[in-house]
């Protein structure tokens, strides 16, 4: 089996917003949805069985994390989290999951999200480092 070097690249924009397509930089951490059902499970007392009742897709989440890298120091790397902050906003918007084969992008995922909750950021002196975490909630598959 051989592995191959992928190039990720997360894409967060809003349609319509006049807003231009953001990169969520340097992400070392993407939880996939996992597309499934809510659905009410009636287990029998006496037998084997039970019985389903579908209910709909469930909600999924997806959590990013990545890092703020800024050689310049404090300065610049408050400035990109503030373009961060300002970039993924609380809109509905498409995440789109690229990887790069060639020269070319390849589409792995598309979702409609919503961001829910603030953008984190781990404590840190911002001197070149800042990890953030962003969760979206995902509004249609």
């Amino acid at each position: 089996m051989s592995y191959r070097n992928y190039t990720v690249r997360i894409n967060f924009s809003v349609s319509g917003s006049g807003n231009p397509d953001y990169d969520l930089p340097y992400v070392f951490h993407v939880t996939d949805p996992k597309e499934g059902m809510k659905a009410t499970v009636i287990k029998g007392t006496r037998g084997d069985g039970s019985i389903v009742i579908p209910g709909g897709k469930a909600s999924q989440r997806i959590t990013v994390r990545g890092n703020l890298f800024e050689p310049d120091g404090y300065a610049s790397l408050t400035t990109a989290m503030t373009t961060l902050k300002n970039n993924i906003t609380t809109d509905v918007a498409t995440l789109t999951m690229k990887h790069l084969e060639g020269v070319s992008w390849i589409q792995d995922w598309a979702y409609t999200i919503r961001r829910i909750g603030e953008i984190r950021f781990s404590k840190s002196y911002r001197t070149g480092l800042q990890e953030y975490q962003v969760e979206f909630l995902v509004l249609a598959y």
